[in-house]
Order: structure tokens, then C-alpha cells, then sequence
């Protein structure tokens, strides 16, 4: 179960937009939520980047200071999304956000684990932390959502063991993945060939909405 735990100096971002809109550092399953800040950035500016289909979770661009100053803002600024950063025994191995006010529900987003972190069930113990914490907050209130591009077999595996089930399928346009494709070789296109079409002028992906009640069961375990 998640817990929120006593808060050190530097947990938070700085700005007084965080005054209320985060809890404290929220403890479960091995490892801690903590908000965006900049020491924590600086570490997810230097994790592995996997490259195409997943290029838009890649975080090398952090590494500009421009960028890197209006993603913290981004990430830090008072409105209906919340975004945690996972950390482990001090290293941030993930990260996660939330909108609490989608007419869908709660609805998960941006979930990410690095290429380095990957094999020991950060994604599964980071979304049951945060969505424990989120069942205490909003008891008796609406689903958690999700979506899922077709080709993330391997995020599906995680998102099943926490109880979602895919209530739809349906054709999206993700323009990270459609500007890619004009640029791509075969052979980069290959893995997602099936998951990929061209249609009203443009490229589209397969995408999953996945859907999870309140107190469903939850494995956290690793991927098999």
C-alpha cells in the first residue's frame, strides 16, 4: 500500500505552485513519487534513449538548458495534471503523470522506464504507488484510463497485471510517430507494420484504451 512519507529539503520543486497540489513523497512497493525538480531532471536527462517507435519518451533533450527550464516549468505548473518522477535508493528509474479532471477518468500518461531500468517491474510498482495513493485521494471515484499504441506489447504485459483491460481499439494520429514514419527506412518500419496505416492523407496509429475499476488486483512483480 502506498504512503506518504515525512519530507526532506530539496523533495519539492521550487515556486509556490506546488502549495497544495502535491502530497509529500509518496512511499510503496520499493520506491518513492516525488515531484519534478531539478536535481531529479538532471538525472533523466542522462538516461538511455531507445530511438524510434519510442523517440517521443527520449530525454536527451534535457541536456539543452533551454528545454530543460521550460519542461520543468511544464512539469511543475498548477493545473489538472500531476507528474511524478519514480526513484529507487536515490536514482530516478521512471516516471508518470496523471490527469485528475479528463472527462474519461483518471487518466495515466507519459509512462516511461529507461531502457537501463527495465526488467525488475518499475513500471508495475510505480503505477500501484501511484494509483494506491490515488485511490485514497479520490475513494469511490472514477476509473483509471490509459492508452496504449498497439506495437507496446511488452508495456500491455505490465498494464494487465494491474488490472486494466482494453475496453477499445481504435485509429489515432500521434504526430511523433507519423513524422517519424515519412523518414524511416523498411527495415526501421518493419516492427510496426502491422500497427501502422496511411489513411485520409495522413499516418495513424493502432492505439488500446485500456481501463482499470478501483481496488481491482494488482501484481507488481517483474514482466515475464
Amino acid at each position: 500500500m502506498a504512503r506518504t512519507i515525512a519530507m526532506q529539503p530539496g523533495d519539492s520543486p521550487p515556486g509556490k505552485s506546488l502549495v497544495g497540489l502535491y502530497p509529500p513523497p509518496v512511499a510503496g512497493h520499493g520506491l518513492v513519487l516525488h515531484p519534478w525538480n531539478e536535481a531529479l531532471l538532471a538525472q533523466i536527462a542522462a538516461w538511455g534513449a531507445r530511438g524510434f517507435p519510442y523517440h517521443a519518451f527520449d530525454m536527451t533533450q534535457l541536456n539543452q538548458p533551454s528545454r530543460a527550464r521550460g519542461v520543468l516549468a511544464r512539469m511543475t505548473e498548477n493545473g489538472p495534471h500531476r507528474h511524478f518522477v519514480a526513484v529507487e535508493e536515490g536514482t530516478a528509474v521512471g516516471r508518470a503523470s496523471v490527469n485528475l479532471r479528463d472527462e474519461a477518468g483518471l487518466y495515466l500518461w507519459s509512462v516511461h522506464v529507461p531502457p537501463e531500468h527495465e526488467g525488475r517491474g518499475v513500471c508495475r510498482r510505480m503505477l500501484a504507488t501511484l494509483m494506491e495513493w490515488l485511490e485514497e485521494e479520490f475513494a469511490g471515484g472514477p476509473d483509471f484510463i490509459l492508452s496504449t499504441n498497439a506495437f507496446a506489447t511488452h508495456a500491455h504485459r505490465a498494464y494487465g497485471a494491474l488490472g486494466f483491460e482494453t475496453f477499445e481499439t481504435r485509429w489515432h494520429y500521434d504526430k511523433e510517430i507519423a513524422e517519424r514514419l515519412w523518414r524511416v527506412g523498411p527495415e526501421e518500419r518493419e516492427p510496426v507494420s502491422k500497427h501502422v496505416r496511411f489513411a485520409n492523407g495522413r499516418w495513424e496509429v493502432r492505439t488500446h484504451l485500456m481501463r482499470r475499476r478501483h481496488g481491482a488486483p494488482m501484481s507488481t512483480g517483474p514482466k515475464r
